[in-house]
């Protein structure tokens, strides 16, 4: 991670704030935010992705979305836009669809088989983007941490089967790390029934506060930044 600065200044809106804090200081590790377009999901996901490959270098975690073509048009050319603001550069500190290992980035604890729907980082952490269209995308990954973005289109039954139940990686060296084992989704309101399980996630929170966080919030709330 060669380009990121220790003098590097990121001011975080309100809601991004109580989600650094809801992981940081509080401890939880079931994450749920409800936010309306121009709320700054992209850069706080971007955030946790940059969090996730600092704390546990070379481990394998997923980059969830309903479909490819929705990772790929959408969720990926504004997490790369994070993380640049993040300073960290494609082709550099990472690179998509392939190995960075002429690039000389660590390898990742668990190699996998194929690289064309991979994130790889200079630290050996891996992304692996997992479409639930593809019932077989999440296959054969052990998971350390998931992050996943318009999660009110994401069919509950899909994602348990496909990649919840691969978040079960473990290495004693990563033990302390804050985000070992995390669940982080991001999603406008659902307009439909199936992002009815992200919603009632509220409640779930509500009943279970130590580890589940759920955060709603508009646009208004990152206005200086829009």
């Amino acid at each position: 991670m060669g380009k990121i600065s220790k003098y590097l200044e990121v001011v975080l809106n309100a809601a991004q704030l109580a989600a650094v804090l809801a992981v940081t200081v509080l401890k939880k590790t079931k994450i749920y935010l409800e936010w309306g377009r121009g709320t700054g999901k992209s850069f706080i996901l971007a955030f946790f992705m940059k969090e996730m490959v600092k704390q546990m270098p070379g481990a394998c975690f997923a980059l969830v979305g309903s479909t490819y073509q929705q990772i790929l048009a959408r969720t990926l050319p504004s997490t790369k836009k994070g993380l640049t603001v993040l300073g960290i550069h494609e082709g550099v500190d990472y690179v998509v669809g392939k190995n960075g290992a002429k690039l000389g980035f660590a390898e990742p604890i668990y190699a996998p088989d194929k690289w064309d729907n991979i994130i790889h980082f200079s630290t050996g952490a891996i992304f692996a983007l997992v479409s639930l269209d593809n019932p077989n995308s999440g296959r054969g990954f052990n998971f350390f941490a998931i992050i996943g973005d318009e999660a009110a289109l994401f069919g509950a039954e899909k994602l348990f089967a496909n990649v919840r139940t691969a978040n079960r990686a473990k290495e004693a060296r990563f033990n302390k790390a804050s985000l070992l084992g995390a669940e982080i989704y991001a999603s406008s309101t659902p307009l439909t029934k199936k992002g009815r399980w992200f919603t009632d996630m509220e409640e779930v929170a509500k009943r279970k506060p130590k580890k589940y966080a759920f955060i709603k919030a508009s646009a208004l709330i990152n206005k200086a930044n829009l």
